[in-house]
């Protein structure tokens, strides 16, 4: 078998740590076994820490995009009008599932190196005080940029509208407060700054998200993304509790364990490290002569760095090299981003001054191999200061 890349500094799934990966080869449990009740149990409320939530938080059994699916699938009724907030690719998708679940899509965009403003928000609630759902993605990590969902959540509340918000690459590595800022249905993926495996969506759903839920037309029910089957099967009946379907047990368990060393460590500690690595990287990416590919660095996300890729360069082809000559794995862009950038990965284990030092190394490498003028050692000189 190919040897596989020394550095995973993609922009996710990223590697696990050895206690994670122990818990991973763990034997297969059985979802009823009384000891995976226990860890299941265990892991929500520690979500519900990682979240600062007192809401409920449901483990959805598929990829994030489940969750964000879900979201839409379980709230939308025909003709409720819906605000999605375009900054980004997954801005851009999320406008699928509203029109496929019967929802009158309105919409505020930005360009995909910039960050949605609140005063553009506002301005759509004042024109539209009848919005019943707002949609906003928090970190874009196709484009490594940051969108202020305090400040634009706070003023959905305002109206009376429910937020689902995609944190999936975000929580973990940059602060969120699901509670104080108003989140009604937050979607997170494990794989990112977690540092878990793919294949679960974590769910915080606020009462008035359920309420919604309860009183759409055709409530979603018996569905493999039925929120409400979870709530009702799962947390209400806690003398005949089941669950409405088999469990990835083995992801469950995985992510118990990457959450105690999340913990361990502390949640502001973790943030923090990941902050000062992105600090890093973005001073490493300058220092060779390259551009960030976000308008400021204030909307900067601390999980991924997105760089613009040089004139007349391939990206694909910067990449390749990396991964073929230093086994350094980046990402490179996404949908309409596609050969426009490439992106370093900073998360849960690899948001650390060594890994990222080692892919702008690699990185200087790769140019200096394929022609691209750029001084030995200005990336990463430049990087080392910022620590």
């Amino acid at each position: 078998m190919k040897e596989h890349a020394l550095f995973n500094m993609s922009a996710g799934p990223i590697e696990g740590t050895p206690r994670t990966l122990r818990a991973l080869s763990r034997q297969i449990m059985y979802h009823y076994d009384p000891e995976f009740a226990d860890i299941f149990d265990d892991t929500t409320e520690k979500l519900k820490k990682l979240f600062r939530t007192k809401n409920d938080v449901i483990i959805m059994q598929g990829e994030a995009v489940l969750g964000l699916e879900a979201a839409a699938f379980c709230t939308i009724d025909e003709g409720d009008k819906c605000l999605n907030l375009v900054s980004g690719v997954y801005g851009h998708l999320y406008a699928w599932y509203i029109k496929s679940f019967g929802g009158e899509l309105l919409e505020v965009r930005t360009d995909y190196n910039r960050a949605i403003n609140p005063a553009d928000v506002e301005k759509a609630f004042k024109d539209n005080p009848d919005i019943k759902i707002m949609s906003v993605v928090h970190c874009e990590t196709p484009s490594g940029t940051l969108n202020p969902i305090k400040e634009i959540c706070q003023i959905a509340e305002r109206y009376g509208a429910l937020t689902i918000v995609d944190a999936v690459s975000s929580m973990g590595g940059i602060e969120v407060e699901t509670d104080q800022w108003g989140l009604d249905i937050c979607v997170v993926g494990p794989q990112k700054c977690i540092a878990s495996s793919p294949g679960l969506a974590l769910v915080s759903i606020s009462e008035e998200a359920w309420e919604k839920m309860r009183k759409k037309k055709n409530p979603v029910r018996y569905s493999y993304m039925s929120m409400l089957d979870m709530k009702e099967q799962w947390l209400v009946e806690k003398e005949k509790r089941k669950f409405p379907f088999t469990i990835f047990t083995s992801e469950v368990v995985a992510l118990n364990e990457a959450l105690n060393q999340l913990f361990e460590e502390g949640l502001d500690a973790v943030i923090e490290r990941h902050q000062s690595v992105a600090r890093m990287c973005r001073e490493g990416v300058k220092g060779m002569g390259l551009q960030l590919w976000a308008d400021s660095e204030d909307i900067c996300a601390a999980c991924a760095t997105a760089i613009k890729t040089p004139e007349g360069m391939d990206d694909a082809k910067i990449r390749r090299h990396m991964y073929d000559n230093y086994r350094v794995l980046i990402s490179g862009g996404f949908g309409d981003l596609t050969g426009k950038l490439f992106r370093i990965g900073h998360m849960g284990k690899m948001a650390q001054p060594v890994y990222v030092a080692a892919a702008l190394a690699m990185l200087e490498k790769t140019l200096k191999d394929i022609g691209y003028p750029v001084r030995s050692g200005s990336g990463v000189g430049a990087a080392l200061e910022a620590i």
